[in-house]
């Protein structure tokens, strides 16, 4: 029967958990609060699913992995480059904030219930951290004034770390003192000194084995997982409670040193940590002692109110004594600082080592955490709406715009955008492309845009539309459908050729397709030339072909797609130059030498192709040329099926290459086959150049052997429309 509790309080607790993460996700808020509510509805107290004391002292073992994963994947996740790129006041914060918080709610302890000063700085250590996984949420949902924003953001990002290293060191301090309270600085400086060089040491282990590539790609992250638990387990055998300073450390500087395969490890420790804390926070919600909450009573709920009335406005108004901030901006950051995860899952981890110690009073530790983020989150979570549109510092709906591609095409694009002063964000996986859009001044993010998560970067918070610009059409279609559940009310437009959508699969689909008609994806690839882009204005410049138009700048507002129809209220466009398609296009095809004929006879279609080619290949005997292409038409065949010809040869008398191609208006037949031909291309290459030949004849055999390229170039009806299906496509 025992055996059975375990197990049905392990499972439960790891099922609820995730469920409610799940939840939390779907309503777009901070799963803390529903984490808590669910583990104290499920335990002892009330429904009895789940027993944490069926574990033991398992349940401490269970608690310090989860919590040491948790602190490895933050130090792994650290952006050191925030530190140096933040503002003033967040520096400030992060300071002088720090402190104010620290010491400030360790006095209103020691005044309220009266604890020893060693016992309320190890309390109060606890509340200092705000925490991306509760700020997150509630500025994507409430969009404050970019400058509060950031603030916000970068102090919820970056004060993780800093409040779990004081956390530790607070604990280490409290547990290195004898009965009399008189600190062992021995123990407490041997704690400190172990946790750092075990932490230092599996941090370079591990980023010197990986970059030699000597574990396995399939290997590398259970391998990570097996050496941060390794190191903790390591630490605290060494001496005891040294384990997740040490795990912390090593995290840090794994990150730090940015290990090529950085990306993947980061990825699964996120996952993973989500799963330790969904089980984490259901175990410890289902094990606290709501007595202790009675039995604390008013005074609770008046330390409460104090940290939330007193300390965090000391904190503001100390940090942003010299800013250009408001009164009302610095009201609103006095109002806004819930707590989060790793408050609460450190004063459950101290709480416990501290009851098996035999320490008076280690229940208060859980009780005043929990209070505080219950009462953070719940009433700041709550009203910070309300307070925002009453203080005027909420803004309106995000109108940036995300650009999922950094490639020369993106950049083009988001410098239009940023022309006209609307906010952009590039993302890209490729490096090398987020370092060139840096150098350009524009914003640029390298992640994957199928798994980023918008709450880690507070760029994404300006924006609210997206322009998908890869050149897969399948993956231009699955970014709209993720970034419509991530973006409210977005507006999401994906690049995508013509025939990819259907009357049968468009009710599937999400986003606006644009410029369906231009052959973007040649410059939607790594490090590919800028593409033949101009700007012009309604001013000075004389009006494009709509179909080329690209972006519009209608009402004030920078509008993207394709303008079929122009205003009177277009001033400005971004628009594709054709003029330019020679250079960049693959195939060596002049507008001059696409024509239509009326001749009646293949031969004779021929020598008129070759004699229009010498005005521009004055050296080759049309003559001469026919015969030999004649001859390899009777004994192969050029044509290559639906009706197109593809007749070819080398000569010493054709200085570069050269294709032209006819479309025929009467009934043309294969000499071999007797079927029909619809349209020739010829093309003539000097000897010796086999390369660019071969290379030639592959695009137009892939041009005409996808269906819906090949009944657009069927089906164009002059000359200018059939170069431009055929360059383009």
């Amino acid at each position: 029967m025992h055996t059975n509790e375990i197990l049905t309080s392990f499972t439960l607790a790891a099922a609820l958990g995730v469920c409610l993460f799940t939840v939390a996700s779907y309503l777009r808020t901070s799963p803390i609060v529903l984490l808590l509510l669910g583990g104290i509805v499920a335990g002892p107290e009330v429904l009895g699913l789940v027993h944490p004391s069926a574990l033991g002292d398992g349940l401490r073992t269970i608690v310090s992995l989860a919590v040491a994963i948790i602190l490895f994947e933050g130090g792994l996740t650290l952006d050191l480059r925030g530190y140096r790129t933040v503002s003033q006041e967040i520096c400030r914060v992060l300071t002088i904030g720090v402190f104010v918080t620290w010491i400030g709610t360790a006095v209103l302890l020691r005044l309220i219930f009266g604890f020893d000063i060693a016992f309320c700085v190890l309390a109060a250590s606890l509340v200092i951290v705000t925490g991306p996984t509760v700020i997150g949420p509630l500025l994507h949902r409430i969009r404050v004034q970019p400058k509060l924003h950031h603030i916000l953001h970068w102090e919820g990002v970056l004060i993780d770390p800093i409040g779990v290293f004081l956390a530790l060191l607070s604990f280490e301090f409290y547990v290195s003192t004898d009965g009399t309270q008189q600190l062992v600085v021995k123990d407490f400086l041997l704690r400190f000194a172990v946790g750092v060089v075990f932490g230092v040491a599996f941090g370079f282990l591990m980023d010197f084995l990986l970059r030699r590539q000597w574990i396995s790609k399939g290997q590398t992250n259970i391998f990570v997982l097996a050496m941060a638990m390794l190191n903790f387990a390591m630490a605290d055998v060494a001496i005891s409670e040294s384990g997740l300073l040490s795990v912390t450390v090593a995290g840090l500087v794994l990150g730090s040193r940015k290990t090529p395969q950085l990306r993947e490890i980061v990825s699964y420790k996120i996952e993973l940590k989500d799963f330790a804390i969904g089980l984490l926070f259901v175990l410890l919600a289902a094990n606290l002692e709501l007595r202790a909450f009675v039995e604390f009573g008013w005074n609770l709920i008046l330390a409460v109110i104090g940290i939330m009335l007193i300390v965090r406005p000391l904190n503001i108004f100390l940090s942003t004594s010299q800013s250009i901030l408001t009164l009302k901006e610095k009201l609103f950051l006095c109002w806004i600082a819930p707590r989060g995860i790793v408050a609460a899952s450190m004063a459950s981890l101290f709480a416990l080592e501290l009851r098996r110690r035999g320490i008076e009073n280690a229940v208060f530790l859980e009780s005043f955490t929990y209070s505080v983020i219950a009462g953070t989150v719940v009433v700041q979570g709550f009203t910070a709406g309300s307070v925002g549109r009453w203080l005027g510092v909420v803004r309106p709906v995000p109108t940036g715009w995300i650009i999922v591609g950094a490639h020369a095409l993106g950049r083009q694009v988001a410098r239009f955008f940023g022309r006209h002063g609307v906010d952009v964000v590039l993302i890209d996986t490729n490096a090398r492309e987020v370092r060139a859009a840096e150098r350009d001044g524009l914003v640029a993010i390298n992640e994957d845009a199928m798994q980023v998560t918008p709450e880690k970067y507070a760029a994404f918070y300006r924006c609210g539309n997206l322009l998908a610009l890869t050149a897969n059409a399948d993956l231009n279609r699955m970014l709209c459908r993720r970034w419509s559940e991530l973006l409210e009310e977005a507006t999401l437009f994906r690049w995508e050729r013509s025939g990819y959508q259907t009357a049968n699969n468009e009710h599937l689909l999400v986003g606006k397709r644009v410029w369906t008609e231009l052959p973007l994806n040649h410059w939607m690839h790594p490090d590919s030339e800028p593409p033949p882009l101009d700007i012009r204005l309604r001013a000075t410049d004389a009006l494009p072909e709509p179909e080329n138009v690209l972006m519009t700048v209608r009402n004030g507002v920078v509008v993207p797609g394709d303008a079929r129809e122009l205003d009177d209220n277009d001033v400005e466009w971004l628009v594709y130059d054709p003029r330019g398609e020679q250079e960049t296009s693959v195939l060596p095809l002049a507008q001059e030498n696409v024509i239509f004929s009326n001749q009646t006879d293949l031969r004779e279609l021929y020598r008129e192709m070759l004699y229009h080619l010498r005005n521009q290949l004055p050296g080759i005997d049309p003559e001469q040329m026919l015969v030999e292409i004649w001859r390899r038409e009777e004994d192969y065949t050029s044509l290559l099926g639906h009706g197109i010809a593809l007749p070819h040869t080398w000569s010493s008398a054709v200085d570069h290459a050269t294709l032209m191609v006819a479309r025929p208006q009467n009934q043309l037949l294969c000499p071999l086959t007797d079927l029909p031909i619809e349209i020739v291309f010829m093309l003539l290459s000097p000897a010796g150049q086999p390369d660019e030949h071969l290379a030639c004849l592959s695009y137009i055999a892939r041009l005409i052997g996808t269906e819906s390229r090949r009944e657009r170039i069927l089906a164009a009806d002059n000359a200018a429309e059939l170069h431009r299906l055929i360059v383009r496509s």
